[in-house]
């Protein structure tokens, strides 16, 4: 009835009732292990003694990490090192250590040098060598080692070729080839020149050999077409270069072109035709040739080149297979 009081022990049964939870209940993590502490420690020790427990696991995690990670650091290196080809130094990478280039930087340096500018002598012969000649009346225009020796260790006597314009007493100066021999003491790391550039004897020129293309061709039969046609490709860059090489050659065209055109001076085979058959080849058949060319450069002026050629006949034409590196050579007497 309304306004009844109740009675002690139905409000304690209305209470919990009403204290129970609505829906399943949540258990929270690490729920279980508070209940079996508070079953071992009185209810006043269960707090401190999680969140001791809760700071000493945090503190070892910690140091955990700070030792593992030096150690796997450690770790990766040493499987990466292991597990890294080894790379040795080829004997083509060593380095060839030698005075030859700064031979030929001493060389052009003595004979540039004139009595009021040989400073850069020092770099090379520091006890302050000076030039007598006046300035300009000799100009090195290239240099090129020729020999180089060691008679012994840490001792070089090397011989230079410089293409040297001297000063006539005309006026001009023609080209004229001479050899200086220097040299020098060292290390490999630091040279010092002994002696002053003294001009010796160049190599002498060889007899011309004989070449191997004894049988002249007309410029305009079937084989001077393809190699007309070829060379107006490959140095002038008109037309296709494709339409005059075999495939595969992997002949590509000179860029920038050097010239604007060409015109075949002399053609010459080593294989011998019969007449009219360099027109009709057989598939496969070869050809080595020598042609010289007339090429002319955008002022009109002209320059000779010759180009020894490998040409074979596929589909009634010639086409070119290789540029050959050397000319064929007639066999000389005890030479196989």
């Amino acid at each position: 009835m309304p306004g009844r009081p109740m009675s002690g022990g139905r409000r304690e049964r209305a209470m919990a009732h009403s204290s129970k939870p609505v829906g399943p209940a949540v258990r929270k993590p690490g729920e279980r292990r508070n209940r079996a502490l508070a079953r071992v420690l009185p209810d006043a020790a269960v707090e401190p003694a999680l969140r001791a427990m809760t700071g000493r696991a945090g503190r070892t995690v910690a140091w955990l990490v700070v030792v593992a990670s030096p150690l796997a650091t450690v770790g990766g290196l040493v499987v990466l090192r292991s597990g890294a080809a080894p790379n040795p130094v080829t004997a083509a990478e060593r380095v060839q250590r030698g005075p030859q280039g700064w031979a030929e930087m001493y060389v052009r340096s003595w004979l540039s040098a004139s009595r009021d500018d040989s400073a850069a002598l020092m770099a090379f012969y520091p006890d302050g060598m000076r030039s007598e000649r006046e300035v300009g009346s000799q100009i090195p225009v290239a240099t090129a080692t020729v020999s180089a020796v060691s008679p012994e260790p840490g001792v070089w006597s090397v011989v230079v070729a410089a293409n040297l314009l001297t000063l006539q007493p005309d006026g001009t100066r023609p080209a004229k080839i001479t050899c200086e021999q220097v040299s020098f003491v060292g290390d490999g790391s630091s040279y010092a020149a002994t002696s002053l550039p003294s001009p010796v004897t160049c190599p002498a020129t060889a007899v011309q050999p004989e070449l191997a293309y004894g049988q002249p061709a007309d410029p305009a039969g079937p084989v001077g077409q393809s190699v007309i046609g070829f060379l107006t490709a490959y140095v002038v860059g008109q037309g296709q270069l494709d339409r005059y090489v075999s495939p595969g050659t992997g002949v590509a065209p000179v860029s920038p072109p050097p010239f604007a055109s060409v015109r075949l001076q002399d053609l010459r085979t080593h294989e011998t035709f019969e007449p009219g058959q360099a027109a009709r080849p057989l598939d496969g058949t070869q050809v080595r040739v020598l042609a010289r060319a007339k090429c002319f450069d955008a002022t009109g002026q002209s320059t000779l080149a010759d180009y020894p050629l490998t040409l074979t006949a596929r589909s009634g034409r010639w086409e070119l297979t290789r540029i050959d590196p050397v000319p064929l050579r007639e066999p000389t007497p005890g030479r196989r």
